[in-house]
């Protein structure tokens, strides 16, 4: 018998050329939160953020949703933790709101590489990547 359990689901489309949309669900024992946001690819910023706590353990949780809305701007370029965890964490926010936003971004960068696949040669796609994951993982080691 399993005390708790968590599931969070994140599905990205395209929407436009530039634009992609990212469905996330976080489920868990005691949450059911729903986000959809779109980003412009070229901008690389939120440009819509709608959504919903559909169950928490507090009253209270509920108003938490009311900030969803302030994750429309947020630059994905840099400080993207800091910029969600202002729009919607914190002492204000939900930590679990925070979490799904961040894998959905997440989701975005991952679509972002599946699209270099659509549109790049296979050569210049390679460079890109190994540029942009330089460092960041065991496979994309610096030399």
């Amino acid at each position: 018998m399993f005390l708790f359990n968590r599931s969070i689901s994140i599905n990205v489309s395209l929407v436009s050329n530039k634009i992609v949309a990212v469905n996330g669900v976080f489920l868990d024992s005691q949450h059911e939160l729903c986000i959809t946001l779109e980003a412009d690819l070229e901008s690389y910023t939120i440009t819509s953020a709608d959504g919903q706590l559909r169950r928490a353990p507090h009253k209270d949780c509920v108003h938490a949703q009311d900030r969803i809305k302030k994750l429309v701007g947020v630059n994905l370029n840099c400080n993207v933790r800091k910029q969600i965890q202002a729009a919607v964490g914190l002492e204000q926010g939900c930590t679990h709101l925070t979490d799904l936003t961040l894998e959905c971004v997440k989701g975005i960068v991952q679509a972002k590489y599946q699209l270099m696949k659509l549109t790049m040669q296979e050569e210049e796609m390679k460079i890109q990547v190994e540029q942009q994951l330089n460092g960041s993982c065991l496979h994309y080691k610096k030399f």
